[in-house]
């Protein structure tokens, strides 16, 4: 009986997202820092919701943490606090700009943003197969974004 209530609390509280800020929220911080930042929204929004449907609380296998489900090594690196909500999200654009800046190609970034500038280096700037797809589910959920008038 104790389990079963303390489940029903986890999922009740789990739904509420009463620890954070809410979905919208978040999707809201992500627009506005994104447009300041001169980065597209929706290929930001789609990279949060695949790494980790928004939620600051997720972590991830490889001690990834947060929104955009970042190393704390590599946010720590560019100046940020992956465990604060506001300091991951700016860090996630940062880290997916620098990543289009490098290869200038969207899908490179995010190939990048995923198994990280070295790989698609080594593979002559093309995506690495154990990314594809993860760069096509961003890619479906980008145009879904852009097709809402984002």
């Amino acid at each position: 009986m104790k389990k079963s209530v303390l489940v029903l609390v986890f999922c009740i509280i789990s739904a509420c997202n009463v620890f954070g800020a809410s979905t919208e929220e978040v999707k809201q911080n992500i627009i506005s820092q994104a447009k300041s930042m001169g980065v597209e929204p929706a290929i930001v929004l789609s990279i949060a919701k695949t790494e980790s449907g928004f939620r600051q609380e997720a972590k991830g296998a490889g001690g990834h943490v947060g929104v955009f489900q970042l190393s704390p090594t590599t946010a720590k690196n560019m100046g940020y606090n992956p465990y604060n909500l506001d300091e991951n999200i700016k860090a996630g654009i940062t880290y997916y700009k620098n990543m289009y800046n490098m290869f200038g190609s969207m899908e490179l970034a995010v190939a990048a943003y995923n198994s990280g500038p070295v790989a698609v280096k080594r593979c002559n700037n093309t995506i690495p197969h154990h990314s594809k797809h993860f760069v096509n589910k961003i890619m479906s959920d980008y145009k879904y974004y852009k097709g809402v008038g984002l």
